[in-house]
């Protein structure tokens, strides 16, 4: 993976009953096929999303990965630091977001079980 001079976290977070992480602020120059890569060390990833701008045809910075299961999201939080596309990202964990929402929105990724 190239060195990239765009910084960013990344947050990790996992939805009520599923093994989903939260990654923001994705430098613009990774690709989901380097995320899948990236988190594939730790345990098998179903999916990963990462939407795009339709007037930029840039991603967003954010994204969602699935793991098979809560013990391969665990591996993934456990890790200090994560590293993409040569950026030294920062990891946190919140798992309140659901119950934060106001005025009735719904999440924007829904993964399926």
């Amino acid at each position: 993976m190239a060195a990239s001079a765009v910084r960013g976290a990344v947050a990790l977070r996992t939805s009520v009953g599923r093994p989903v992480a939260f990654v923001r602020k994705i430098p613009w120059t990774a690709a989901s096929s380097e995320l899948r890569e990236h988190f594939a060390q730790f345990g098998h990833v179903r999916k990963c999303i990462v939407p795009f701008d339709k007037d930029t045809g840039f991603h967003r910075g954010m994204g969602w990965i699935q793991f098979s299961s809560e013990e391969e999201l665990q591996n993934a939080l456990q890790q200090e630091n994560h590293v993409i596309d040569g950026v030294k990202e920062s990891l946190f964990r919140d798992r309140d977001r659901r119950l934060r929402q106001t005025n009735g929105r719904k999440p924007a990724f829904t993964p399926a079980k």
